[in-house]
């Protein structure tokens, strides 16, 4: 015998679950479905907006200040948040295993002798136009002044110039993620809160799947939503011939990898900085620890620098099944990472701790909406994946879509 549920959420990844608070806090009943073995396994969420592709203006910046930012990601949060906004010692009370919300400015650099085909001087000049008019209050910075503010540099050079725009932010997905798992898990038993799910099969009024060595049957009182990422591609193919409808398709999936390096170098934990297909910033936990706070019979700490860049974008026939992306990174990917180290960091050496490659769609910018409804029953979820500010803005404005309904 089926049971019934308001809302069956199948996907991987922050977006069900953000959506299974929002209906739970309605008083609607939810089952979450996900095909891995663990919620974040797939592992598709950035913590900024790289803003390295797509259209680049003042309002795509604007979403990624501190203020904007701060009305999707704290009402979704169930706890204390933590905001990170200088260099100085936190005051008052502070909650250190709280996720932490980092402001800093965004730097974009460019080099006088050898400007980047991606970067022109012309075109963050008219960056910093629509910036001004937008008051971003926006700097454009030429040679020491452009260079000491970026995170990692060991030498002082004048070749470079940059657009610095301030009180953009970034925040730490792993604390933000297992908060949000850790508040369903205490409210919804382990028989709707499953992973392993396999043959899941679309019914005109509910759903069946394998789980836990059994079928189960549900039958849905509201709808099916399923969170597309890369990982769930091959399934909504599948769907999509089954029930004969058409997918929307994105641009491609693009691979990031993010690279965490090791350097004696104290980054400026200030600035997150644009070089070249780089993004850099100084990678630490909760509040950056400066050297001046460490004791004298201290050992100097390796300090942490993180490097997301943008790897090629695939079309999907290309990319893994799985959504994993570990076997796209080249020699192409070690090049890049030493001439940022080497030639314009101006490190003597540096070693890698750790790789992370994310396969991630991009949309057309002018394909906005989130919802894509099959059928009454039966609706997609884009944009489910990349920076966590756009994946909170996609979900609430599905689940608002719902209500509306």
């Amino acid at each position: 015998m089926a049971n019934e549920c308001d809302y069956v959420l199948f996907g991987t990844g922050l977006a069900p679950l953000v959506a299974a608070k929002h209906f739970l806090l309605q008083g609607k009943s939810v089952i979450l479905l996900n095909p891995d073995l663990d919620f974040f396994l797939e592992d598709s969420e950035l913590p900024l907006d790289p803003l390295l592709h797509g259209k680049i203006n003042a309002q795509r910046i604007l979403e990624n200040t501190i203020e904007r930012a701060m009305e999707v990601i704290r009402p979704v949060y169930p706890g204390s948040i933590e905001l990170w906004s200088s260099p100085n010692e936190k005051e008052g009370y502070y909650d250190p295993s709280a996720p932490h919300i980092h402001q800093r400015g965004r730097l974009w650099i460019s080099s006088f002798s050898n400007p980047n085909a991606d970067w022109s001087w012309e075109q963050l000049e008219d960056l910093y136009v629509e910036a001004s008019d937008a008051h971003l209050k926006p700097q454009i910075l030429e040679g020491l002044p452009a260079i000491r503010r970026f995170p990692g540099v060991a030498a002082n050079t004048d070749h470079f110039r940059g657009l610095f725009i301030p009180k953009l932010c970034d925040i730490e997905i792993a604390r933000y993620r297992s908060g949000i798992l850790e508040f369903i898990r205490e409210r919804l038993p382990p028989e709707q809160l499953l992973c392993d799910v396999t043959q899941v099969e679309v019914g005109e009024n509910g759903i069946r799947y394998h789980a836990q060595g059994a079928w189960k049957s549900v039958q849905l009182t509201e709808s099916f939503l399923v969170f597309w990422t890369p990982r769930m591609t091959q399934w909504l193919t599948q769907q999509s011939k089954q029930l004969n409808f058409k997918l929307p398709r994105p641009k491609g999936i693009r691979v990031w990898e993010q690279w965490s390096l090791n350097s004696r170098e104290q980054p400026a934990p200030g600035t997150v900085g644009l070089f070249e297909n780089m993004v850099v910033w100084a990678d630490f936990d909760g509040l950056p620890r400066l050297s001046s706070s460490k004791r004298a019979n201290e050992s100097p700490e390796t300090s942490r620098l993180a490097v997301l860049r943008a790897g090629p974008l695939l079309a999907e026939g290309e990319s893994d099944s799985q959504g994993s992306a570990q076997g796209w990174v080249s020699q192409e990917s070690l090049g890049a990472l030493n001439h940022l180290c080497y030639d314009f960091l101006k490190w003597s050496q540096f070693s890698i701790r750790s790789l992370r490659a994310k396969a991630i769609f991009e949309w057309a910018s002018s394909d906005g909406e989130s919802l894509t409804e099959i059928n009454p029953k039966f609706k997609i979820v884009r944009r489910c994946d990349g920076p966590l500010v756009q994946i909170l803005r996609s979900v609430r404005s599905a689940c608002e879509e719902r209500k509306g309904d």
